[in-house]
């Protein structure tokens, strides 16, 4: 190392150096060095060559010499900060710094998950594909289930682990959560609905996921979780549909940061509320989600909170020759050994089967019950 010259090294802030997507064109090189004399012209400039997706950018810098590692690194992240799909679109980044005194020769790299002009294409679709789907008149509730719906029913997870872009999403059909994360932002954002892009982890893996405004209020939005894998044809969950913080905490980990608002309005208050409102319009709306999000399970007439409670509701069940019944039960730890408790107590049954999903709109481990009964 010269004297008088320091190498700064700064790790990607997103997943790391990965296989990037097939690209439509070749990345932007640099451009001839700028000068930026302070740290709100060294962010632009920053922003500026992540916007134009060039491969390099070189600025002469003027700063303080004893912060300048501290300043480029904040400066780096302000402009990550700025803009959410810029953020994600970054695949990884780095910079070295030639120091001589106050003045510093930056010389930064960026390499990208779409191009440029992949990018546009995504904002082409995107503009078409909401002309077709939405309606006159639709409001922002109405707005963000078709979206949702239409991602759920066009993409489908890429097990490869190799696509993570929203290009590879709307042009391939094939993603991965960062991929979903993009192409729901894009749409959220094209409609006029508030939205921002989550990193954190999910089921002990690195994931991303959205937040979206509605009437004020933020709820957490996980298309990707709402797309299961196998993927089948018109299938759509709603299970990571519009959560607050803690129903999300259950399964999903992020750092507290001031870039993700808080949501804290459980969703079935927003929907009973809504439905509650006389002569509100788009009444049916509301209702058939109220259906879709399985909001019904949150009331007691849905619910088992007890062995003796599963046993019974199984009974009455049965006893009215029923074929299936769908509940909640609430001690989802034994929900195993509960049920063939319950199913031992039962009588003029020949077969039964069920299964066991998680139930994301409590804060614990509540399990949604499909039972089938095959009577002898």
């Amino acid at each position: 190392m010269k004297t008088g010259t320091k190498i700064l090294l700064a790790s990607s802030l997103l997943l790391g150096a990965l296989p990037f997507a097939t690209a439509c064109d070749p990345f932007s090189s640099v451009l001839a060095a700028t000068a930026a004399k302070s740290e709100d012209q060294l962010r632009k400039e920053i922003v500026r060559a992540l916007s134009e997706r060039r491969s390099s950018l070189e600025v002469n810098y003027s700063g303080k010499s004893a912060t300048l590692k501290k300043d480029i690194k904040e400066l780096m992240e302000a402009a990550m900060n700025s803009d959410d799909y810029l953020h994600y679109i970054v695949k990884k980044y780095g910079y070295t710094a030639s120091i001589k005194g106050s003045t510093a020769t930056i010389k930064f790299s960026f390499t990208y998950w779409e191009t440029l002009a992949q990018s546009n294409e995504v904002k082409k679709r995107v503009t078409n594909v909401l002309a077709r789907i939405l309606k006159p008149g639709m409001n922002d509730h109405q707005k963000e289930k078709t979206i949702h719906d239409w991602i759920v029913t066009n993409l489908a997870y890429d097990t490869r682990l190799v696509s993570y872009s929203a290009y590879d999403g709307i042009v391939n059909g094939k993603t991965v959560c960062q991929g979903y994360a993009l192409l729901t932002y894009e749409m959220m954002r094209q409609a006029g609905i508030p939205v921002k892009i989550v990193e954190g982890t999910s089921r002990g893996i690195a994931h991303t996921w959205n937040l979206v405004q509605l009437d004020g209020k933020w709820y957490h939005l996980d298309t990707t979780w709402d797309d299961p894998v196998p993927d089948v044809a018109g299938r759509i969950a709603y299970n990571y549909y519009n959560l607050t913080d803690s129903q999300l905490r259950t399964d999903h980990k992020w750092k507290p940061s001031a870039l993700y608002p808080n949501a804290v309005t459980p969703f079935d208050q927003t929907l009973s509320s809504l439905l509650m409102t006389k002569g509100k319009p788009n009444a049916d709306f509301y209702e058939k989600l109220y259906q879709d999000l399985d909001i019904r399970f949150l009331t007691d007439a849905y619910t088992a909170t007890s062995l003796s409670e599963l046993t019974d509701m199984i009974r009455s069940a049965v006893d009215d020759r029923k074929n299936d019944l769908v509940l909640r039960y609430t001690r989802g730890v034994t929900v195993k050994s509960d049920m063939r408790k319950a199913f031992d107590a039962q009588k003029g049954l020949s077969s039964y089967n069920y299964s066991s999903e998680e139930y994301t709109r409590t804060t614990s481990n509540d399990k949604l019950l499909r039972i089938k009964f095959n009577y002898s």
